[in-house]
């Protein structure tokens, strides 16, 4: 096992989460914990100063690939990690290609024709602007967008009818399941859906960045060719033009496209005086015998201003606004999902074997010591939901008892709802007000089916508690003498389970009465 944990996530990190994530939420809940609770009191626990929900995460996750490659397997983080690096400069280098093939092409001069100055200044620096600027302005009316249901219409709507029309081409052909095949189906668009949600930011960022460091490289092969081809051959620059524009007005409008480093540098090395634009405008009536060389040649300095200036600085800058915000926008993942919510508990709450007859209840034991009560992971504050007629149980009086005794914390409310979204607006109103800390706890009976009706309230409460707040459903199952709940059967659960997915809600977790937890 390592020794030395790194503490940043990077993509590869983020991938490889959800990659082992995926694979335990299939696999046995029991042998789950059991790993898990041994990982953390042999390496992870620290009862003096305990590890944060970002640090513990990560050192979990190098032990899963500790173990990974101890089977021979390689995680895909680790893959697409190695591909990011050469892939950052391969699209760098072709950016830079194509900008430096492009100055060339504009700049192709024989000496007979001079170039036409509006067109390599609007090729070379104007148009690189304006993508410079679309880049900036584009991603801000997206996010004011998305802020709004309207923006992720289409998205979800897409969703739903693939794998509507997956289920039904399925059954019109013949295939047997074709029920389960389109429960798998919306099961598997629900989890992409709610968890792509969940790294929206780091993986934009990235989409960003790589497509700024593609542009940032354009812009430098077109300074280089630009600078190359004017170096090591005389380029001359005429404009003309039908429109009523004189002299002084295309000297004017220079001026203020050079007035950034103006200041620096005298005309012409900063940009034509009034007497160079007059005498490198070309009338066709009267040809190129009257212009003057010098004239010609002095925009070159004022096109190189430009392209540098106009083009390569800010692309500079939106590269480093790109690392910037991917930074930021790693360091705010606080992983409160409910996948990760299920195995820090995994993690933190201690398991409690049985042992022969006649003895009592055996905590397990690591590092040669037995871990108090206090150290079992529990929700800060839990709120409880119950429909009102599981109240009605006969041992309705040990519900706050037995979720104490599931959940390791005391509920501050148990609230009857009719789970009807009308008759509990007011106690669903109620639930916005609680704080970010407070989680959510939902009765149902797992044992009955999961109808349309159920999940609709399930969206409601989540649109009233907000994207942030973990929200438990639990699953129980018939009555039992003495107890208020129990198990729901391992087949009911996971027809329910699945149902839950298919909702796309990162902040869902799914948990079996007396049993493991689903995120």
């Amino acid at each position: 096992m390592p020794r030395n944990f790194p503490s940043e996530w990077s993509i590869g990190d983020l991938v490889d989460l959800e990659y082992f994530l995926f694979q335990d939420a299939e696999a046995d809940g029991s042998e789950l914990a059991r790993r898990d609770r041994a990982w953390y009191l042999a390496h992870l626990s620290d009862q003096e100063r305990p590890l944060s929900r970002r640090l513990l995460l990560r050192r979990w996750l190098e032990l899963r690939r500790a173990a990974a490659r101890d089977q021979g397997v390689h995680s895909p983080g680790e893959v697409i990690a190695a591909v990011l690096r050469p892939a950052r400069l391969l699209l760098f280098f072709l950016g830079a290609l194509f900008g430096f093939g492009l100055a060339l092409g504009v700049l192709g001069y024989a000496g007979e024709q001079p170039i036409n100055l509006f067109a390599a200044l609007g090729l070379l620096a104007v148009l690189p602007f304006l993508f410079m600027l679309a880049s900036v302005v584009l991603p801000l009316v997206r996010l004011a967008r998305r802020r709004t249901p309207a923006g992720r219409l289409g998205f979800w709507l897409t969703g739903a009818l693939l794998a509507r029309l997956a289920g039904r081409a399925h059954a019109f052909l013949g295939g047997r399941g074709a029920g389960r095949q389109q429960l798998a189906l919306t099961q598997a668009w629900g989890v992409l859906r709610g968890r792509g949600g969940l790294y929206a930011g780091v993986m934009g960022w990235l989409a960003y960045g790589l497509m700024q460091l593609t542009a940032l490289g354009f812009s430098l092969g077109v300074l280089l060719g630009v600078l190359l081809r004017g170096t090591i051959a005389d380029l001359a620059f005429s404009w003309q033009t039908t429109a009523r524009i004189s002299a002084e007005q295309v000297h004017a409008l220079v001026g203020a496209l050079a007035r950034p480093w103006a200041g620096f540098f005298d005309p012409p090395l900063s940009h034509p005086t009034l007497e160079q634009i007059a005498g490198s405008r070309v009338y066709l009536k009267e040809g190129l015998a009257p212009l003057v060389s010098s004239d010609l040649q002095s925009w070159w300095y004022f096109l190189l201003w430009a392209i540098l200036v106009y083009a390569v600085l800010p692309r500079l800058l939106l590269v480093g606004v790109a690392l910037w915000g991917g930074r930021r926008a790693e360091r705010r993942l606080g992983f409160q999902d409910a996948r990760c919510e299920a195995l820090i508990r995994r993690m933190q709450h201690p398991q409690v074997r049985l042992g022969q007859e006649g003895e009592g209840p055996q905590r397990e034991t690591g590092a040669s010591r037995v871990l108090p009560e206090t150290a079992q992971a529990g929700f800060a504050r839990l709120h409880v939901l119950v429909p009102a007629e599981l109240l009605e149980r006969p041992a309705a009086d040990r519900l706050s008892e037995e979720v104490r005794q599931e959940f390791n914390a005391a509920p501050q409310a148990v609230l009857g709802v009719s789970l009807d979204e009308i008759q509990d607006a007011e106690a669903l109103r109620g639930l916005a007000e609680l704080g970010e800390d407070c989680a959510v706890l939902m009765l149902l009976e797992g044992w009955q089916p999961c109808i349309i009706a159920t999940l609709e309230y399930l969206k409601s409460l989540r649109r009233h508690l907000g994207p942030q707040r973990l929200l438990v459903v639990g699953l129980i199952g018939r009555e039992a003498p003495g107890r208020w709940g129990t198990p729901t059967p391992d087949a009911e659960f996971e027809i329910w389970r699945k149902r839950l997915a298919a909702l796309g809600d990162p902040g869902l977790l799914v948990h079996n009465w007396g049993g493991a937890a689903h995120g």
